[in-house]
C-alpha cells in the first residue's frame, strides 16, 4: 500500500490536472449578507460572537474553506476531466485514458496491430471507411498500413528533423473505442488544434489497440514513442506520434488536408 505523503503527492497532481482544464467561478460578493445580519434584531443576534472576534473569524475562514471544498467537488464532478482524476478514466474522440500503468508492460515497441498490410497511399484512401488526411508540413508518408480491416490507417515517417514520426487515424463519427491508454493524468493538457479541442500527452506510455467487438488485443500492446497530440475533424479522429514537441506538433496537426 502506498504511503500516505505518495498518495498525496499523486492527488496533488491529479487536481492540479484538473485544474488546468476547470474554470473556476469569481468568489461571490458577501457584502449584503453582512450587512443584512448587522441589522437583524438584537435578540436574534444575542448568542452570536462579533464579527471582529477571533471566533468569528474562525469560524468565516472554516465555512469559506469548506465552501472551497464543496465548490472544487462540484466542479470536479461536473467535468469530463474532473470525472476522470476521481474515477481514473478518461474518454475523448474514440480514445480511453486510463490512469496508471497498463496491464502488458512486457510488450516491446515492435508490436502491431491485426490484419496489418502495406499498400499505396491511394489504395490505402480506397480501403479505409473515412476521408485519409496528410500533413502537408510532412508529405507523402514513407510507408503506409492498413489495420483492422481498414480501421485504422498508419502513416509512418522514418525521416524528419524530429526522427521516426506516425500518425494513426480512424473514422471519428463511430461510437466506439479504438485505443486505449494507461498515463498519469498530470501529464494530459488540453489544446486547441483548428478552433477545436485536441489532447497533448507528455511522455511515453502503455497504448492497446480495441477490435470492433470492444476486446483490447494484448497483441498489440506496446510503449509509445515520445509525445503523442490527439485530435479530430468531426469525420476523422488522428492521433500523431514521436519524439517532437508541442509546437511542432500543432504545426502537423494544422496542416492535415
Amino acid at each position: 500500500m502506498a504511503d500516505r505523503g505518495s498518495w498525496r503527492r499523486e492527488l496533488e497532481a491529479e487536481l492540479r490536472a484538473a485544474g488546468r482544464v476547470v474554470a473556476v467561478p469569481p468568489a461571490p460578493d458577501l457584502t449584503g449578507a453582512v450587512r443584512q445580519r448587522l441589522a437583524a434584531p438584537a435578540r436574534r443576534r444575542r448568542h452570536l460572537p462579533a464579527l471582529g472576534t477571533a471566533g468569528s473569524r474562525r469560524g468565516m475562514a472554516w465555512r469559506a474553506a469548506l465552501a472551497g471544498l464543496v465548490t472544487i467537488g462540484v466542479l470536479l464532478i461536473a467535468t469530463p476531466q474532473g470525472r476522470a482524476a476521481i474515477t481514473g478514466v478518461l474518454r475523448f474522440a474514440g480514445i480511453e485514458l486510463r490512469q496508471g500503468q497498463g496491464p502488458t508492460p512486457g510488450h516491446g515497441r515492435g508490436a502491431s496491430l491485426p490484419g496489418v498490410r502495406r499498400m499505396t497511399l491511394a489504395q490505402a484512401r480506397h480501403r479505409a471507411g473515412f476521408p485519409l488526411l496528410v500533413p502537408a508540413a510532412l508529405g507523402r508518408p514513407d510507408e503506409v498500413a492498413v489495420s483492422g480491416g481498414g480501421r485504422v490507417v498508419s502513416l509512418i515517417y522514418t525521416r524528419t528533423p524530429h526522427g521516426q514520426l506516425r500518425l494513426d487515424e480512424f473514422a471519428g463519427h463511430l461510437n466506439m473505442l479504438m485505443f486505449e491508454k494507461f498515463i498519469q493524468f498530470a501529464h494530459v493538457t488540453e489544446v486547441r488544434v483548428n478552433g477545436s479541442k485536441g489532447l497533448w500527452l507528455t511522455g511515453p506510455h502503455d497504448l492497446i489497440y480495441i477490435n470492433a467487438a470492444g476486446v483490447p488485443v494484448a497483441a498489440s500492446a506496446r510503449m509509445t514513442t515520445g509525445n503523442t497530440l490527439i485530435w479530430g475533424t468531426g469525420r476523422v479522429v488522428l492521433r500523431l506520434e514521436g519524439r517532437l514537441g508541442t509546437a511542432a506538433a500543432l504545426v502537423v496537426a494544422r496542416s492535415a488536408r
